[in-house]
């Protein structure tokens, strides 16, 4: 759809009196032109790849994985002990709950700004597609009639990084990397 713009023309009328020429002719020879604003201006698809714009630069696009963005500044910031839990044994004591976990987790990654896994991976010295397997065994003593648990839950080394805008020089974004490690254990009892 395009906008529609109609033009309403008021032609001027004979004069009546010779002394009233100037004044009458400058009102009827005024011209109207109404522009109709209910009619919706269609605007043209985007078209390529675009992935967002970023917070920090109002109104700079960037395409998906632009040659311009470079993942920099990697750096271990710690451990961290994930949240969904792996596997979980219970038994009622007096009885010594051991629990092997072995499982296949894969590398989580997340970045404030689109940008390529490997560009990201190379930045913090391992592949961030990676799924790792691993297998351990932690052990817990359960008191004398209490009912106890034993719940594993994924073991992760935090990296974070910077993501780089070389064409206007400066940080554009930001981004973590959980790589899975082992396993972190958690006892209890009831």
């Amino acid at each position: 759809m395009a906008a529609v713009a109609a033009a309403v023309l008021s032609a001027p009328a004979a004069s009546a009196s010779p002394a009233n020429t100037s004044t009458k002719a400058v009102k009827e020879s005024r011209h109207e032109l109404v522009i109709d604003r209910r009619v919706p201006v269609a605007v043209p698809p985007v078209s390529g790849t675009l992935a967002e714009t970023s917070a920090s630069s109002p109104g700079i696009a960037t395409p998906q994985d632009a040659t311009w963005l470079q993942a920099r500044n990697g750096v271990y910031t710690g451990q961290v002990c994930g949240t969904d839990r792996v596997d979980v044994i219970s038994g009622m004591g007096p009885v010594t709950l051991t629990l092997t976990t072995m499982r296949s987790i894969a590398t989580a990654w997340t970045s404030s700004v689109s940008i390529s896994a490997s560009k990201v991976s190379a930045t913090v010295g391992f592949s961030v597609t990676d799924t790792v397997t691993k297998t351990e065994a932690a052990a817990y003593a359960v008191p004398s009639g209490r009912y106890g648990y034993l719940e594993s839950y994924p073991l992760y080394d935090v990296y974070t990084f910077e993501v780089y805008n070389t064409m206007f020089n400066y940080v554009q974004g930001y981004g973590q990397v959980n790589r899975p490690v082992g396993y972190c254990y958690n006892h209890y009892d009831s």
